[in-house]
């Protein structure tokens, strides 16, 4: 029965009301289905990322075993509450690097932890490869990694207390607050991080000449800002092994300013005939360990240039980027 003529004005408001919210709700569903899409590609959102320090009353020390490994840590502290909730900090880093190891074939190779931190990296490579070498110059991170070690006793990690870079030499160093111990720097650029006094820099190539290690296959580098003078000290150690460099660039955009500002200076740090990829990087990556892995082409690098302030570029010799696995399903 078609409406009364008494309510066909109303019957037809109803309709165009609610044909226009249906409007403004399509609209702004794609502008937030976009948005996430762009914070989700920028890697700015990331609640896996934050301390759960506000949610619990006190904090507390804890022991887990996973992986391989005994880690021990202090809720509070953002790599240790992503281990004891997730069962790891970057699980999908980890995982890569898990299966390069195998389709490399580097079990007798050395793995070069460069900012070691509390050790993450190094006791879950220890089992995987011949050697791990765990460079790390902030005493108190340090006091967490020898701990750490004393749990597992790995007999092949050897543990270097310095930072790299690209002569030797002792500066000044600037500590982060307590929630990520891990993000200190040489770089003096970034006004919340503290000063705590000069330490020791050694270039790789130099230092190792009287420490001989075994070939190194992977180099993982997470050192806030200080790449471009590490890379350089290592420059005839990748040469010499061409190992696959896991580095987190940190750009101009970044608090602490890091010096790399374009994709050609980059690519000038690494010998010939290095190819580059990257992470897309995505927040349920730091629960699952599901890592995608693609090309890193000029154009992309220069957006990541010119606007954002950190990412993970996988750097990798060209003979062996047949090697190099693209995505973990599970």
């Amino acid at each position: 029965m078609a409406p009364a003529t008494g309510y066909r004005p109303l019957f037809y408001a109803t309709v165009a009301i609610a044909t226009g919210a249906l409007g403004v709700c399509f609209l702004y569903s794609r502008k937030a289905t976009a948005a996430a899409e762009e914070a989700e590609r920028r890697n700015e959102v990331n609640p896996f990322a934050m301390s759960l320090r506000k949610t619990r009353d006190r904090e507390f020390t804890f022991t887990v075993e996973n992986y391989g490994y005994v880690y021990r840590g202090t809720t509070g502290e953002l790599i240790d509450d992503s281990v004891l909730t997730f069962g790891a900090w970057e699980k999908f880093i980890l995982f890569f690097m898990d299966d390069y190891t195998t389709a490399a074939k580097l079990k007798d190779t050395a793995f070069l932890d460069v900012g070691a931190n509390t050790g993450q990296y190094t006791l879950f490579m220890a089992p995987r490869t011949k050697e791990v070498h765990a460079v790390e110059p902030f005493p108190p991170v340090l006091k967490r990694l020898d701990d750490n070690l004393a749990l597992n006793k790995f007999p092949n990690v050897v543990v270097h207390r310095v930072g790299f870079g690209e002569t030797a030499a002792e500066i000044p160093f600037f500590s982060s607050d307590e929630t990520n111990a891990g993000g200190g720097t040489f770089r003096p650029d970034d006004p919340d991080k503290k000063p705590f006094g000069a330490l020791k820099i050694v270039a790789a190539d130099e230092y190792f000449k009287t420490r001989p290690t075994a070939p190194i296959g992977i180099v993982k580098m997470d050192i806030e800002g200080y790449e471009e003078p590490a890379l350089k000290g290592l420059r005839a150690t990748m040469e010499r092994d061409r190992p696959l460099v896991i580095v987190e660039v940190t750009t101009e955009h970044h608090p602490v300013k890091g010096s790399i500002r374009s994709f050609d200076q980059l690519k000038a740090l690494f010998p010939a005939n290095y190819e580059f990829l990257s992470f897309h990087e995505a927040q349920q990556q730091f629960v699952d360990g599901k890592y995608d892995v693609r090309p890193f082409p000029a154009e992309e690098a220069a957006r990541f240039f010119a606007a954002e302030k950190q990412r993970n570029v996988i750097a990798v010799p060209a003979e062996r980027l047949s090697a190099v696995p693209r995505s973990r399903a599970k």
